[in-house]
C-alpha cells in the first residue's frame, strides 16, 4: 500500500485555492448538460469493442464515436466474462448489433484526433 504525505505549505495553499474557488467558479446552466439529450449525433456513430481485463473478469466496453467528429465519444460498459474467447465473440456480436450500420462503414481514423506527439 501506496501511503500520500502532503507538506504543510502544499495542504495550505490547497485549503487557500479551495476557499477561493467560488470567487472564480459560476453555477452551471440548463445548457451545460444539453448533451444528455441532444442524441441526434448517436445516428452517426461508429461502434467500436474494447476488451480489458479487469479484476480477473474479461470487461467488454463499446465505444460509439462520431465519424465526423471523433472527440465525440460515449463509453459504456457492456458485460464481463470469465473466458476471453467468449469475450472477444460477444464483443464482436454487441458492436454488429449496435452499430447503425452493420456493414462497418463508419469508421473513426487516429489520424482525425490530431494529436502532437511533441
Amino acid at each position: 500500500m501506496i501511503h500520500f504525505n502532503l507538506d504543510e505549505f502544499a495542504y495550505e495553499e490547497m485549503l487557500n485555492m479551495l476557499n477561493n474557488l467560488h470567487f472564480t467558479e459560476r453555477t452551471g446552466t440548463v445548457s451545460d448538460l444539453m448533451f444528455l439529450s441532444d442524441d441526434w449525433w448517436l445516428r452517426d456513430t461508429a461502434v467500436v469493442e474494447n476488451i480489458v481485463k479487469r479484476d480477473g473478469l474479461w470487461e467488454i466496453q463499446l465505444v460509439f464515436a462520431h465519424y465526423q467528429e471523433p472527440c465525440k465519444l460515449i463509453k459504456r460498459v457492456i458485460t464481463r466474462h470469465y473466458n476471453k474467447k467468449k469475450a472477444v465473440l460477444c464483443a464482436q456480436y454487441m458492436r454488429r448489433l449496435a452499430a447503425k450500420d452493420q456493414r462497418g462503414t463508419l469508421t473513426v481514423n487516429l489520424e482525425d484526433f490530431a494529436l502532437c506527439s511533441s
